[in-house]
């Protein structure tokens, strides 16, 4: 029998590919979402073109006991959980002091609480099993300090920092944890977190890669059962190599740069 893999953020960009990949190798999906319309569809899709059967569940990661309402379902399912893909997150781009303190505390519940949340519960299944696998999405944003993505950026060094000590903890029990750090992907989530090309000069300075090209690149990596973190991509390796040679202060200015809020251009145009 296949493994079970139960994928966070199921419904839209990275996690919605990965779904399919994961289909097509027939692996028993366990598929995570708020929305149940996308979900549903999701679930019948899959089982049209793979010819398996999804569990979907349908829960927002922002309300309470969620992570528990995940887990519990799989229990009632009768579900093991082989592999957990932590794929769900939130951004909010903008000046920290201009976003309402809730936008912050949303992005820190689903980035980082119900990423560990969930670590624990189905970690402790797979220390017992003496077998498993979680993966968590960091980012190479979790290398830098980010302003004006203050936030975002310090879930995502909570992530790999995280990831990196459970990875070793959970080695004498068989159970692997690896943390993925892609750059910038072309999914929704820019457009969710207003850091898209309306709002920010991100997307002109990093070109995203498709989200097909880099789940053919993490599959390849749960594959070979990598461990710690994983940077995605030669151009993202490389410009993490070269910023180790930049103080932190020296970072925020360029990163500053490119994202750089273009509201602030034509605030300046309209006051000359």
């Amino acid at each position: 029998m296949n493994s079970t893999v139960l994928i966070t953020g199921a419904t839209s960009g990275i996690g919605k590919e990965l779904s399919y990949r994961f289909a097509e190798k027939k692996y028993q999906l366990v598929l995570i979402g708020r929305n149940e319309e996308k979900l549903n569809h999701l679930c019948k899709e899959i089982t049209l073109k793979y010819s398996i059967q999804p569990y979907g569940i349908c829960v927002d990661l922002l309300e309470k006991d969620s992570c528990s309402k995940i887990y519990n379902k799989t229990k009632e399912l009768n579900v093991n959980v082989d592999i957990l893909l932590n794929v769900a997150g939130l951004g909010v781009y903008d000046n920290f002091l201009d976003r309402d303190m809730k936008d912050h505390q949303e992005l820190l519940e689903v980035n980082i609480k119900s990423l560990v949340t969930l670590s624990h519960l189905f970690g402790q299944d797979m220390k017992k099993r003496n077998y498993g696998y979680i993966i968590n999405f960091s980012s190479i944003s979790g290398f830098f300090p980010g302003p004006y993505m203050s936030t975002y950026y310090a879930s995502k060094a909570f992530v790999l920092s995280f990831s990196i000590a459970l990875a070793e903890e959970l080695k004498p029990f068989n159970v692997s944890v690896l943390a993925l750090c892609p750059g910038v992907i072309q999914t929704p989530f820019y457009v969710k977190a207003k850091a898209d090309i309306a709002h920010s000069y991100l997307l002109q300075r990093m070109k995203p890669n498709s989200v097909c090209w880099v789940s053919k690149k993490i599959i390849k990596m749960i594959s070979k059962k990598k461990t710690g973190y994983r940077v995605i991509g030669l151009k993202n390796k490389l410009l993490i190599f070269i910023s180790r040679s930049f103080p932190k202060k020296l970072l925020g200015k360029i990163i500053v740069f490119i994202q750089a809020k273009k509201i602030e251009e034509l605030v300046h145009h309209q006051n000359v």
